[in-house]
């Protein structure tokens, strides 16, 4: 493990020497990391709830959009749900 660590901070201060290395290793390092999407963005159609909707209703949406766990996550209990 040493080692490895030891080339990895070998290469970067070679890179910083030469700044066009150190970006080619940079681009290199972030392909690597964050690779292109593969799946294309479709897009959805939104709606407004309506003003007159139950809360029930509300609920509902929030839980099929995944946000009620979010929130859920943000504010654990009662008393921080009514601040």
């Amino acid at each position: 493990m040493r080692r490895i660590v030891e080339r990895h901070l070998a290469k970067l201060r070679q890179a910083r020497q030469a700044p066009e290395a150190f970006e080619a290793l940079q681009l290199q390092f972030v392909t690597r990391l964050y690779p292109p999407a593969q799946a294309a963005v479709k897009r959805t159609r939104q709606h407004r709830i309506p003003r007159e909707a139950p809360d029930w209703y509300f609920e509902a949406e929030l839980r099929r959009s995944g946000l009620w766990e979010m929130m859920e996550r943000c504010y654990p209990s009662p008393q921080a749900q009514s601040q």
